[in-house]
């Protein structure tokens, strides 16, 4: 049953929570037997989302049908699966958030049905009935692309800046301490979860590593911690999910009462201390629905979110950037001089974005401005940091995207400094390669932990130390340190006792590196492909050393999968995955 919820969430509930390897099954599955690999799973997967997308467009289309028709299919569907504990709500909430945006992509006869599962599954054994109408491309002149230079490491004791990073937050209103952890539903721990049946089913005072999202004064707790542990921060960047997993009853309203408080609480405890905010796919209504800006229709359309950002980012964004925030959800601005951060709405790539059905092609020409912008910078001697929500390469981002993305990189190698996102809630990073020389590393992303402990997971967050400002600065990453909250630990203390914020690791001591560079992150790539003990290191701090996932250990199909994850930034080419499938798989003693 379990291929049923993955394939429920995704189509309908608009990834209600990600189903990776570790990641804990839904209280209330049935699991069914796991196909003997990967390739009968997707298979199955993509049978279960052609038969899916064919019913409820058939619907759709049905003009006798009503909507409380579809809206009672839907938990119909949900109460035979036996997927969620509440399916009248869970189901039926979501289909009816849902139905306006559906029907209205349907009416548009943009969407190709044979296309869909393909898109949202993106592997090879999906395919795509017309991926010709899929096909798109941002034209960059290459010829001008300057050398590459391999760069120096600054002179000792040359000037930093401090960068804190915040990702996922997801803050709960309705968190409440005691209540059902074990709903059987998308997200627990609040009063409307149900019945306590065992004690171990309470939710805890500080959080909870089941499907539960943070508590306010949690929230407020590690904003106030990061503030007096981190004083000389020059600047933070916020890659954007502020709001729970209540995908089955988001509204606009409460929305944009979690955005205003939280962005608030941050000018409280930093009020002199810029921020570079970016959106979540969390922060839309309906979830993930970012609509291109050919939308006018405002019950559809992405305005009103896009206003609100604008209002919001104004604390600490200049008037200039106004414009492309209102237009598409992204912009561009000088930090210092010599460093521009670009920050980028990937929800546009997001396979869980139904708009992204309606139109694939670079919606909001998002692709073709960054290039503009990046050979701006170029001409001007800028370096940059682009930072988003989603990364690119990521399985939940269009492979095509993603494609066009890595060729915009590749060309601007020497302007790019530096990536930065979050969203997969583990602590991770990204190498891209050169698309000539393939074996040559030329760029890092940095995806930071969530603050939110959804799910298993200890509440984290990242600090940068960057090249600072002086001539020749490269305005890299120097080094980066994750500090987490023991869950455990602050629970069993309980509500008298502050929690205690502790530093995980710091990068170059932790993984043995020199510095940061794509070069010494892909060594360290080459390393963990051997060195068991080294691996070992990285799943531990990538789940953020949750008590409960580190003791289950990572299976050979969750080590390559997460060693895949580090070298993958099209999901749409696999040749390194297959790699380190064959090496591992082929040798079983690794």
């Amino acid at each position: 049953m379990m291929r049923w919820l993955s394939l429920f969430v995704i189509v309908l509930a608009g990834s209600t929570f990600t189903v990776l390897e570790g990641a804990p099954a839904p209280q209330k599955a049935k699991v069914l037997p796991t196909p003997p690999d990967d390739t009968e799973r997707n298979v199955l997967t993509c049978s279960l989302c052609e038969e899916f997308v064919t019913d409820i467009y058939q619907l759709l289309r049905n003009e006798s049908v009503t909507d409380e028709q579809i809206i009672d299919y839907v938990v119909n569907l949900c109460i035979r699966l036996d997927i969620f504990a509440n399916p009248d709500q869970v189901c039926g909430g979501t289909a009816l958030i849902l139905l306006p945006t559906l029907k209205y992509i349907d009416s548009s006869n943009a969407v190709t049905l044979g296309n869909v599962c393909g898109m949202l599954i993106q592997d090879q054994n999906c395919g795509l009935s017309n991926p010709e109408q899929l096909e798109w491309t941002i034209n960059i002149n290459v010829d001008t692309k300057p050398p590459v230079n391999q760069l120096s490491p600054p002179p000792e004791g040359s000037p930093t800046v401090k960068v804190l990073h915040l990702a996922d937050i997801h803050w709960d209103p309705e968190y409440l301490a005691g209540s059902n952890a074990m709903c059987g539903d998308p997200l627990c721990c609040r009063a409307t979860s149900g019945e306590v049946v065992n004690a171990t089913d309470a939710a805890g005072y500080w959080g909870d590593y089941r499907t539960c999202d943070l508590p306010w004064y949690l929230v407020e707790n590690a904003v106030a911690q990061m503030a007096a542990l981190h004083t000389d921060v020059s600047y933070i960047i916020w890659t954007g999910d502020l709001t729970p997993h209540d995908v089955w009853s988001t509204e606009k309203a409460e929305n944009l009462v979690i955005i205003d408080r939280l962005m608030t609480l941050i000018q409280q405890y930093f009020p002199s201390v810029p921020v570079y905010p970016t959106l979540g796919n969390h922060e839309s209504h309906p979830v993930n629905s970012f609509a291109p800006p050919e939308i006018t229709d405002v019950e559809l359309n992405t305005a009103w979110l896009y206003d609100e950002a604008d209002r919001q980012w104004a604390r600490w964004l200049p008037a200039d950037a106004s414009s492309t925030i209102r237009y598409g959800g992204y912009y561009t601005t000088l930090v210092q001089p010599g460093l521009r951060i670009i920050s980028m709405n990937m929800n546009y790539c997001y396979t869980l974005n139904y708009w992204t059905y309606f139109k694939s092609q670079d919606p909001a020409s998002s692709l073709l401005w960054l290039s503009q912008i990046l050979e701006e910078a170029e001409l001007n001697g800028e370096k940059v940091h682009i930072l988003s929500h989603i990364p690119p390469g990521n399985s939940d981002c269009w492979t095509v995207f993603s494609r066009e993305f890595a060729k915009i990189i590749n060309r601007f190698e020497s302007t790019v400094a530096a990536q930065f996102y979050g969203h997969t809630h583990k602590d991770e990073y990204k190498v891209f390669y050169d698309m000539v020389d393939v074996t040559r590393p030329i760029n890092v992303a940095f995806i930071a932990p969530s603050l939110t402990t959804y799910s298993k997971l200890n509440p984290g967050y990242r600090t940068y130390t960057i090249d600072g400002q002086r001539p020749g600065s490269t305005w890299a990453v120097l080094d980066f340190n994750t500090y987490i909250m023991n869950l455990t630990d602050a629970n069993l203390k309980g509500a008298e006792v502050e929690p205690v914020w502790t530093e995980l690791y710091q990068a170059k001591q932790e993984y043995g590196l020199t510095d940061l560079s794509p070069q010494s992150m892909d060594a360290l790539f080459q390393r963990m492909l051997t060195d068991d003990a080294l691996f070992q290191l990285y799943f531990k701090n990538y789940y953020k050393n949750a008590d409960e996932v580190v003791a289950e250990g990572c299976t050979d199909r969750c080590r390559s999968n997460l060693l895949c994850h580090i070298v993958t930034t099209d999901i749409g080419d696999q040749t390194k995955c297959d790699q380190i499938r064959h090496k591992i798989f082929s040798h079983p003693e690794f």
